[in-house]
């Protein structure tokens, strides 16, 4: 399960930096691409990034660090979400 969990993290990560660039392209109009011509893509795809990812860094230890990288990782997908109900895109 932690293998397919870390596959699907880097995955994800891959289809956001496609994202990116292909949003700073149709942005800038180098190119244009029907569902890029915005930041909603974007922002979706950084919710669904960090959302995995507070998932991989789960770790039920004590150590402190291992409860830090979760709660970045959600407090990013929050806000992703924030931004798109509040309609900045």
């Amino acid at each position: 399960m932690k293998k397919a969990i870390n596959l699907l993290g880097w995955f994800s990560v891959f289809i956001t930096t496609m994202a990116l660039i292909l949003t700073i392209l149709t942005t800038y109009q180098f190119v244009y691409v029907k569902y890029f011509n915005s930041y909603y893509t974007l922002q979706w795809c950084i919710f669904f990034t960090m959302s995995v990812w507070c998932i991989k860094f789960l770790d039920f230890k004590n150590n402190v660090r291992n409860r830090l990288y979760p709660v970045i990782c959600m407090l990013f997908a929050v806000c992703a979400v924030f931004f798109i109900f509040m309609k900045v895109y």
